[in-house]
């Protein structure tokens, strides 16, 4: 079982990047150009803005204050004509301490995620490095539904995590900063879980509702937003505290904006086959 879940925690980490960042809302004035904007215009030109670009790339650092774990990734992705994205999983621990064999990378095209991952790799056909997961047959064979988790990363993309965030009432410019060497303006706030799904689109929102729960939704998130001068998040940090005393912070930077780049799978002689079997049943398949 400990396996299953290693397979989850590094597809999870590859959504995450997109999933639960972006940040946002309404009060005090900003400066887009020449205009001067009220802080929740300038969330909104940045959301409009965000959807006109169909890639971009994105660095994510996830930390849970309750268990101590912290997840670090990185990759680039394409949200059209087709979801593709190339990402790696830098870190992940729990409890203060780092899960070895998890860190690895994964690509994602034509509903195939290729996966190099050290802690699977014995149950690889042939001792290749690469395995190949057919999203549609994982879900048909071991009910585990990878395909749902992938499909989150296109359903919620940074343009949608923005628009969530203008729900906030009380966002306000804290003033400029510069973020890797490039001038940006400092926006923060807060907003309720309910708040922020409200505005999200129906379908979207039911698969974000799945992510948060029915007692989560009064729960508070604290936001920070840096954009750029084209009004694109440039940084996103978002901090929730549940009445349990569960804890954490969400940081994304994004970068290279609109730029094409090509997804393309490992050569094929470096790419076996999962064994479904030897991975649920813990025997390893034979090697050639």
């Amino acid at each position: 079982m400990k396996r299953r879940y290693a397979v989850a925690a590094g597809g999870t980490a590859v959504g995450a990047a997109l999933l639960l960042s972006g940040c946002t809302g309404d009060g005090t004035s900003g400066t887009s150009g020449t205009m001067k904007l009220s802080a929740n215009e300038v969330l909104v030109k940045s959301s409009e803005k965000t959807g006109q670009a169909d890639t971009f790339k994105a660095a994510l650092t996830v930390t849970d204050g309750a268990e101590g774990g912290k997840v670090r990734a990185s990759g680039q992705f394409r949200l059209k004509p087709t979801l593709a994205f190339s990402a790696k999983l830098d870190e992940f621990s729990k409890g203060g301490q780092a899960v070895s064999g998890v860190q690895g990378q994964a690509i994602f095209t034509g509903d195939v995620l290729y996966a190099r991952v050290p802690q699977l790799a014995q149950f690889v056909a042939g001792g290749k490095p690469w395995l190949r997961i057919d999203t549609n047959q994982m879900a048909q064979r071991t009910g585990f539904d990878v395909k749902s988790l992938i499909d989150q990363v296109e359903q919620v993309n940074p343009a949608e995590q923005t628009k969530m965030f203008t729900a906030s009432k009380d966002v306000r410019r804290v003033g400029e900063e510069s973020l890797d060497g490039v001038k940006t303006t400092h926006y923060t706030g807060t907003v309720t879980v309910r708040e922020a799904l409200a505005k999200l689109d129906p379908q979207v929102r039911q698969k974000v509702e799945q992510r948060f729960g029915g007692k989560a939704a009064d729960e508070k998130i604290n936001f920070d937003l840096w954009t750029d001068g084209d009004n694109l998040p440039r940084k996103l940090v978002s901090k929730g505290s549940g009445a349990n005393g569960h804890n954490g912070s969400i940081e994304v930077r994004y970068s290279d904006y609109g730029k094409s780049f090509s997804v393309n799978p490992p050569p094929a002689d470096q790419v076996g086959q999962l064994s479904l079997e030897g991975l649920l049943g813990g025997t390893p398949p034979p090697r050639n």
